[in-house]
């Protein structure tokens, strides 16, 4: 049994291109990540090294790498070890594996990968930057549901590139200063600072609430509860819709005409509507 430690993706990837090569067979490996206890017993990483090569060029589908990449990212333990036993079976047994949708670990790999590029993207969207005050210094706090910020701080060197900013993590953190993107260990959550920046975008966003096209369902279908702790209306969100229904009775009170009226009196609209018409009479 070899026992071996993996921080991030390219230690496994390292491992398991030299495992493969020797044959080894995923039974005989238990694979151990940061999140774990130690075992107390591990043998030398590598060991296997002693093993002969029984293949010196490994045949795998590119479109695993990339899989695999992504669910690098996975917050599960024994994601190392599905990765493996997955590249096994594509390079000993079916190099076709990834298109038999119905096996229960090619599943389980894709729906990882969906969950982690979900997580990504509310990451993207949701990451709210507060200014620390008397400095020129950006603060993000949030609370990834999988292993993503390495993988998703580069989008935000990109998005914030003359900023310099630090994005907090229980795991970890990023920080760029406009010329290096550094990571550190996780902290715990910061209330924040005060932002005059953040007073005036509460300001604009009662300004701008809509009681008329409230949606809570599909609001927390695209942004669920627990990241509105990141979002600085967060706290008006409530305030708003307890008031949403008086608010859209005396916008009717008021002569506020509904959205379809003031299409339908929209020059764009009519003179596209005559358009259609000669068509339909030309026929």
């Amino acid at each position: 049994m070899f026992i071996l430690d993996i921080a991030h993706f390219a230690d496994w990837r390292h491992h398991a291109r030299e495992l493969l090569r020797r044959g080894v067979k995923p039974e005989s490996i238990a694979w151990q990540s940061p999140e774990q206890l130690a075992l107390g017993f591990a043998a030398a990483a590598d060991n296997y090294l002693s093993l002969p090569l029984q293949r010196r060029q490994l045949m795998i589908p590119r479109q695993f790498l990339s899989l695999a990449e992504a669910v690098a990212c996975f917050r599960d333990p024994q994601r190392w070890a599905l990765l493996y036993s997955i590249a096994w079976r594509l390079l000993f047994e079916d190099r076709d594996l990834l298109s038999v949708k119905v096996d229960k670990q090619v599943a389980q790999l894709f729906s990882m990968h969906k969950a982690v590029a979900r997580d990504k993207h509310k990451m993207k969207a949701f990451v709210r930057f507060r200014k620390l005050a008397g400095a020129e210094h950006f603060v993000a706090w949030f609370e990834p549901q999988h292993l993503i910020l390495a993988a998703v701080a580069p989008f935000f060197v990109r998005r914030f590139t003359a900023m310099n900013w630090s994005i907090l993590t229980p795991e970890a953190c990023a920080h760029w200063d406009r010329q290096e993107l550094v990571f550190t260990e996780g902290t715990q959550r910061d209330p924040g600072p005060e932002d005059d920046l953040e007073t005036l975008w509460l300001e604009y966003y009662r300004h701008i609430f809509n009681p008329a096209r409230l949606k809570l369902k599909a609001m927390q279908a695209e942004m669920p509860k627990k990241y509105w702790v990141n979002l600085p209306e967060a706290p008006l969100i409530a305030e708003l819709s307890r008031s949403a229904h008086c608010r859209t009775e005396k916008m009717i009170e008021n002569g506020a005409s509904p959205t379809w009226e003031k299409t339908a009196k929209s020059t764009y609209v009519q003179n596209m509507q005559r358009d259609l018409q000669r068509q339909r009479q030309r026929r």
